[in-house]
């Protein structure tokens, strides 16, 4: 589509994922500002030894950032209550699940209040400043915009609404990520935490908390040399998958 001097890229909106194979499921949790492409690799690769993979797509994640306006944490928790009940609905009984960053909280709380088989979690936060929060939407909707091919004008006026967001959604987004840890407690399932060591050092700390605080008998923690935040589409990647693969067979 021609617009101006340039051309506008109609990015398409990214899908869920639904890889069936044997009895076993893993719900796989992208992260925040993100969407499927997160857990597609993983799933894919894990499937390949037979698990039935389903990695749901968060409202307001995947399209256009100004969707994502409409939403709060609160809606994407109800999506993985909704994708694990999809998944009881489909005939699971035996459900592990893996998280990345805000994923990664979903997973620790749905380990504090549903039967779960197992629980990875990776890259994930104790507490997220709203303002951080808000900053890493910016972030996404100038990155959005630029991939679309929209001149630095336009990005500049249509960034104004992600400017004057209210921070009170994230508030909310930072409380729900507090009472998550404030559980940790009532977490027994085999658990493994994963973190990158390029990362920012907030999450080599979140890691050690969840380990000291889960009451889980089987439990594992560790860091990846070459891996930042997005640790599912790193340089460690072929290293991740086969960790999970060991920790699902433990």
């Amino acid at each position: 589509m021609k617009k101006g001097f340039g051309f506008v890229i109609k990015i398409l909106p990214a899908k869920e994922i639904y890889l069936k194979g044997n009895n076993h499921a893993v719900l796989l949790l992208h992260s925040f500002t993100s969407h499927t492409r997160d857990m597609k690799k993983v799933a894919i690769e894990i499937h390949k030894k037979g698990y039935t993979c389903y990695a749901p797509l968060y409202r307001g994640h995947g399209c256009a950032p100004e969707q994502l306006l409409q939403y709060n944490v609160n809606d994407w928790w109800q999506d993985v209550v909704n994708s694990y009940q999809f998944l009881i609905n489909e005939g699971f009984q035996k459900i592990s699940v893996i998280g990345l960053s805000i994923g990664g909280i979903f997973t620790l709380k749905l380990a504090e209040i549903e039967k779960i088989e197992r629980a990875i979690v990776l890259s994930v936060p104790i507490d997220r400043e709203p303002e951080r929060l808000k900053k890493r939407i910016i972030n996404y909707a100038y990155n959005y915009k630029k991939v679309e091919g929209k001149s630095t004008f336009q990005i500049s006026q249509e960034i104004d609404t992600f400017n004057q967001m209210s921070l009170d959604k994230l508030i909310v987004f930072q409380q729900f990520i507090k009472s998550t840890i404030q559980n940790l407690d009532k977490i027994s399932v085999p658990i493994a935490i994963f973190y990158g060591e390029q990362d920012d050092e907030l999450y080599s700390h979140s890691a050690n908390v969840i380990y000291n605080n889960v009451n889980s008998y089987v439990k594992k923690i560790k860091g990846y040399k070459e891996s930042k935040h997005l640790m599912t589409l790193g340089k460690d990647q072929e290293e991740l998958v086969n960790d999970i693969l060991e920790f699902f067979n433990c």
